[in-house]
Order: C-alpha cells, then structure tokens, then sequence
C-alpha cells in the first residue's frame, strides 16, 4: 500500500457494470466499478461527478443473480482520457451485500 493511501480496507478488482443515477436529479449514469472494498468504491463514469454528491447506485451479481442497491457519496473526481475517476463512499449497503459482492469477485479472480 502507497504511504499516500488512505484506505482501511484492501480494494478488489471489480469490472462490473453499475446501473446508476445521481441521487438528486435521477440523472442516469454510464458508469462501471473499477474496483471496490467493504466501505466503497472506485468508479469509472462518463460524466464529471462533484465532491459531496449523492449517487444511487446497484449492482447484479450474475453468480447469485440478485441486484444489490447501494447508496454513496463521491469523495474524489479526476479526469481520466475522455471519462472521470471517481471515488465513491458506501452510506448504505449492508455488511451481507458488501460481502456476497467481495466472494463473488474473489471467486471470479481465482
């Protein structure tokens, strides 16, 4: 881990795509995860998203085909090519969501 990292939880590789709106004006967004952890997520997004704002987010785990809603708050935009990197902190997602998400990637990557 980078000194300048400040993340409590290891990050896992996720290449999943999200269904996604920013949460105050039901914007949809094309977005998918780059990676995420048990408290949140790095994203990659077609649309600049600003510091503090409220994203709606969800997403389908074909494994176990079940949708996972998640509530978030971006925390980091940087531009990325024609797109934004975008650092995401997970308000409301249950600890068996984050969970089942984590096994399925780690199964995946193995």
């Amino acid at each position: 881990m980078a000194l300048d990292d400040r993340r409590t939880f290891e990050r896992f590789k996720a290449d999943l795509p999200l269904n996604c709106s920013q949460a105050d004006t039901k914007e949809k967004l094309k977005v998918y995860a780059h990676d995420i952890s048990a408290e949140g997520l790095g994203v990659i997004s077609d649309k600049q998203l600003f510091i503090g704002a409220p994203v709606s987010a969800s997403f389908y785990v074909p494994d176990i085909k079940k949708e996972f809603p998640v509530q978030a708050k971006v925390v980091w935009c940087r531009m990325l090519g024609n797109n934004f990197r975008v650092g995401l902190v997970m308000e409301q997602m249950g600890l068996m969501e984050v969970s089942a998400i984590l096994q399925f990637l780690h199964a995946r990557a193995n």
